[in-house]
């Protein structure tokens, strides 16, 4: 299966097609999906677990120790190190699988409105994309993209198991501005660190390099939009309740918008 590009372009096609089009056409006649909170928890709990090993098997694999932060050659050999570093990399592609489950529940619970560009962006294309890395570079720098988002998403998850724990987890979900921060940072990283080989000898191929660097251009400006339109957003929101209490208006509807508008909602994720 990882001699060839076609399952796996298959396998993101028939996700695209299932979320925006199947999953929402057979849901569009139904309620949502009923007692899905516990499965949804089991799953964020699992995630959390997953992500964490990844990271971390990642670091003993390389990044803490063996490897150099500014240039790693892929090594193609049969050294353990380097089988160690394939291994992992293998279930970081197979883990971007197990991420499509996000839309899932999105779909079940009929919020098509979390089902923006940067969600199918990223879970689209992140199949592919570890595919590329690990059936032709399987180590070396481009697996710092794989051992840093494993990090981010283990934060991620963390915060997805206590939002669905249910409204009364409400006060410790403060962090969620600073979540998509985060992720923002994550990309500007992993492009400021795929850039470093065009600065100085090193034999990583120029391909990987402009790919692993598209990629994370694409996806810091799509989280930034994200940010600026939840945020900027937001603040209106606040401000508009401000001026209509100092005004002494109040609109049962209006009231209702805001506060909708207000409540915790899911980050999207990457």
């Amino acid at each position: 299966m990882m001699r060839s590009a076609i399952p796996h372009l298959i396998f993101s096609l028939l996700y695209v097609a299932g979320v925006t089009w199947w999953g929402p056409q057979y849901m569009s006649t139904r309620k949502p999906v009923s007692g899905l909170r516990p499965y949804m928890m089991a799953y964020n709990a699992f995630q959390v677990v997953f992500s964490a090993y990844m990271f971390i098997e990642g670091g003993l694999s390389g990044w803490f120790n063996t490897y150099s932060w500014l240039c790693q050659p892929c090594d193609y050999s049969n050294d353990p190190q380097a089988i160690r570093m394939m291994h992992i990399g293998f279930w970081y592609h197979f883990s971007k699988y197990i991420d499509f489950m996000d839309t899932v529940f999105f779909v079940m619970n009929k919020k098509n409105q979390h089902i923006s560009l940067l969600h199918m962006a990223h879970h689209g294309l992140m199949p592919i994309s570890t595919w590329y890395g690990i059936r032709y570079h399987p180590g070396g720098h481009n697996t710092f993209f794989g051992f840093l988002n494993a990090f981010v998403h283990t934060v991620m998850y963390l915060y997805y198991l206590l939002a669905a724990m249910g409204p009364h987890m409400r006060p410790f979900l403060w962090w969620k501005k600073y979540l998509t921060t985060l992720q923002m940072a994550q990309f500007t990283a992993v492009f400021i660190h795929a850039m470093i080989p065009t600065m100085k000898e090193c034999d990583v191929p120029p391909a990987l390099i402009g790919w692993v660097g598209s990629i994370a251009v694409l996806f810091t400006v799509l989280f930034a939009d994200f940010y600026i339109k939840e945020y900027k957003k937001k603040n209106i929101n606040q401000v508009k309740i401000k001026t209509d209490k100092d005004a002494g208006y109040s609109s049962p509807n209006h009231c209702a918008v805001d506060q909708k508008s207000m409540t915790t909602t899911t980050t999207t994720t990457t």
